[in-house]
Parts: structure tokens; sequence; C-alpha cells
């Protein structure tokens, strides 16, 4: 065991290792540049490491060390650009191991609305009296609990003409608010700065005037396990994630009649042929109130900030019928809100019933639109932290 031997010994071997490794690759990586002759001489020194290394021969070692650094001078010259390379090759490698995990195992989401709370938030701006805390404050609340604090004051003052939307990226809106000929930027959808802000245009403000001061909670950020629905389909009461393309009825809240670039997080009610429906606060699947996870007990009782299941609007609500030849008919012609979910596709509901745009206004969701399940709240620390139920 090297534990035993004397030091010098044991950091001999140790770099006897790591040439030999190095000559190793040396080699393979220039084979296609050297000589015969460079190779053979080379092939020859590293079939001497073994029985060195195995006898523990430190003296032959270093001898055989020295041989091994004047060949490399001479072969592989030190370049300047050695550092970039091996800082390369070790981004490119773990970019596609990441790449890899995100497409074949856990894939990273950010939860964009409500429709999941209490499960899980959404990015949520809530109006503020206060000031925003001191920058370490600040810094703290983001890297903990995912909160930023915005203060938008408006310079010249004047008349709220109009707001428009925008983005930064695909995951950074934005509302560009024109009072007069000054335009300020607030970091959220215009429909939140409307509902939530309550901005709205006509509004008159005086020269700095506070336009917005809010509190932005940033969405959940969940793992999702892309693995399990390759052995098993959902199962009732799993929060799971599905692509919306191909869903007829359901747009692409980015932008009017472009369906199908976005993923959607929904609780799983119901299976193929399940018989859906909702008495308020209660869910009913196949005529019995539905008990597949934890939060239905909630919801029933609207209890821990649960709202309990609630009707949708004649005008909005739709419904499946069991024509098999029309899986998707948007149709529930009596109001019965009452939905028999059509084959190999699954009910999707939100937990924020009252507040979710789900299978009562589209239909199911198709088996070949699944993502995967929820699995795991990493991202911000709140009490939401951990296994997604």
């Amino acid at each position: 065991m090297n534990f035993f031997l004397p030091s010098k010994t044991k950091k001999v071997l140790a770099e006897s290792e790591l040439i030999q490794g190095s000559l190793q690759r040396n080699r393979i990586y220039s084979q296609d540049i050297l000589n015969a002759r460079d190779i053979e001489t080379i092939s020859n020194l590293e079939a001497r490491y073994p029985a060195l290394l195995k006898s523990k021969d430190v003296e032959g070692l270093e001898k055989l060390n020295k041989e091994v650094m004047k060949l490399g001078n001479k072969l592989f010259p030190p370049s300047p650009w050695d550092g970039w390379r091996e800082n390369v090759e070790v981004f490119v490698v773990a970019a596609i191991m990441a790449l890899a995990i995100r497409t074949f195992f856990l894939q990273p989401f950010k939860i964009p609305t409500g429709s999941m709370e209490p499960t899980l938030y959404g990015i949520e701006p809530k109006p503020s009296v206060e000031l925003p805390p001191n920058p370490f404050v600040q810094v703290y609340e983001f890297l903990i609990h995912g909160k930023t604090y915005s203060r938008v004051v408006t310079q010249h003052g004047g008349t709220l003409e109009s707001m428009s939307p925008g983005s930064f990226t695909i995951w950074l809106e934005y509302t560009d608010v024109h009072i007069g000929n000054e335009v300020d930027r607030i970091w959220i959808r215009p429909n939140d700065v409307r509902q939530k802000l309550h901005l709205m245009e006509g509004m008159q403000f005086q020269p700095g005037d506070v336009l917005a001061n809010y509190v932005t909670q940033t969405g959940d950020q969940v793992l999702v396990d892309k693995v399990t629905y390759n052995f098993r389909p959902p199962q009732r009461g799993e929060v799971f994630i599905f692509k919306t393309s191909g869903i007829p009825g359901l747009a692409n809240e980015r932008g009017p009649n472009q369906e199908g670039s976005e993923d959607f997080i929904k609780r799983c009610v119901g299976l193929a042929g399940d018989l859906i429906e909702v008495k308020p606060p209660v869910l009913y699947v196949n005529s019995k109130p539905a008990d597949f996870a934890a939060s239905f007990t909630k919801e029933f009782a609207q209890s821990d900030h649960y709202p309990g299941y609630s009707l949708v609007g004649y005008s909005e609500g739709t419904g499946v019928t069991k024509d098999t030849a029309r899986p998707f008919d948007p149709f529930d012609k009596d109001n019965t809100q009452t939905y028999y979910v059509p084959t190999d596709c699954y009910w999707a509901m939100g937990d924020n019933s009252p507040n979710s745009k789900d299978s009562r206004y589209w239909g199911g969701v198709p088996r070949q639109n699944l993502v995967g399940r929820g699995y795991f709240v990493f991202w911000p620390f709140t009490e939401r932290w951990g296994w997604i139920k």
C-alpha cells in the first residue's frame, strides 16, 4: 500500500503516472502528424512504465521521466494556447453532458403563472408602499427567496397614453409605458401591469410621481423528470409538464395565432375514458371524489390557501364529447361541465382552479405531448423547496 511508502517514493510514483498518461494522450492526439519512428520511440517509452511502477523503482522512474520530458519538449513544444485548449475541452465536455442530461433525464422549468398555486408559484409582482431595501438585503432576498425590488419614477409627468409589450429574451418580458414623450420600462408583462399594479391608459402623473413600486416573486424553478414516462404513463394526481403543440384552441400566450411553442405545467386528474365532473369545490372522477393526492383533500376543504375546484363561465367553458372520431371536440351543449377524457389523452387541471386555463377550456392532453413529471423545486428556498406532491 502506498500509504506506508516514503514521501519521495509516493511523489515519484504519482508524477510518473501523470507523465505516462500525458505521453499516451499526446501520442494519440498527434499520431496523424508524427512519423513512424517518433511513434515507435514514444511507444517504447510507454512500455517501460508498467514494470517500473509495479516494482516502485524510484531511480528507474526518475531516469525514464527525464527521457520522456526531453523527448516531449522536442516533439510537443509548449504553446501559449495549451491552457486555453484544455479549458475549451473541459467546457465542451461539460456542455455536452449538460445538454444530454437536459434532453434525456432532467430539465429545468420555470413556473410562469399562478395556475398551480399554492402548490407551485409563478411570477408574482406585488405592489409595495415601502422603499426597496439596501443592495445587500436585495441580493440576499434574491438568492434565497427569489425576490426582486423595483421602483420606477416618471421624470416629466403627463398622461399615460399607451403600454407596449416587449421581451429581452423569451424569459424576460417587459412593458414600455408611454407618458407623453417619455418611455418608462417596467419589467413585467402588460397584463400584470394592469391587473397587479393597476396602471391604466388615461391616468395622470406629475413629475417625480412613482409610476410603479413593486416586489416580484420569481416563479418556482423545478426539475422535470423526463425518464419515468418512458416506462409508464402519468398517474392521476401527478404534476406533469406537456407541450401545447397540436392542441386545438390552446394558443401560445406569447402571441396570437401561434400554437405549440410553450410547455405547460398542470396536475393530471384524469386518464383516457374517465368521466370528469366539477361540483364546487369538489372534483369527481368516475362519479367519486378525487383522492389521488393530498392536494385534493385540501382543495375540497378549501384549506391551506387551496381555493377548491370551480366551474367555468358558459361562454368560455368547453368539453369533450365521447365521439372518438372527434377526440378534441370543444362542445358542451348542455353546459353540464361534465367531460369524458378522449382516447390517448390526459385531463389537466390547475390547483388554482378559478384562475387556471386548463383542459376545461381546450380538452385533453395527447400522449405524444408529454414532456415529463414535475419532480423537485430547486429554487428559491421557500417552504415549497423539495419534492413536488
